[in-house]
Order: structure tokens, then sequence, then C-alpha cells
């Protein structure tokens, strides 16, 4: 199934329009929380603001299918 990852924040939408051939949603998932650690630490390099960041899941049609806030990604522990 082809999953697209848009990305969204309090300035922007940034819409993918290539999408990932992934097995479930949940891999979908994984790989954004996967991608949304990369860019937290360009992020933080970069002296850059994650506030209201987050990955967007949809389908082909448009259809939002889950959420990744890029918060979730961090651990403070």
């Amino acid at each position: 199934m082809l999953f697209y990852f848009n990305v969204r924040s309090e300035e922007s939408y940034d819409m993918d329009d290539e999408g990932i051939d992934l097995p479930s949603l949940e891999a979908a998932k994984c790989e954004a929380r996967k991608s949304a650690r990369e860019m937290v630490a360009e992020l933080v390099l970069h002296d850059g603001r994650i506030d209201g960041m987050r990955f967007e899941i949809t389908d082909a049609s448009g259809y939002l299918l889950a959420t990744v806030p890029f918060r979730d990604v961090i651990k403070f522990d």
C-alpha cells in the first residue's frame, strides 16, 4: 500500500507527492517515527522549532490514517 507522509507545522504544510510503498499502517507509523527523529535532530542542530510539527500519514486519496507528532519521538528520561 502507498502511504504519504505530509509534514504539518504551525506555519506550513508540506505535501508528499511520491509516497512510500509499505506493507501496513504500523510499518508506516514506524517509518514516520524514524524520519521524525532524524528531522528533530536536524532542527535542533540548526536551532529550529518543533512545536506543533507532525507527520500526517494519508492514503492515495488523501484520507488521514494517522498522525505522528514530532514531540512524541523525543525521550526526556
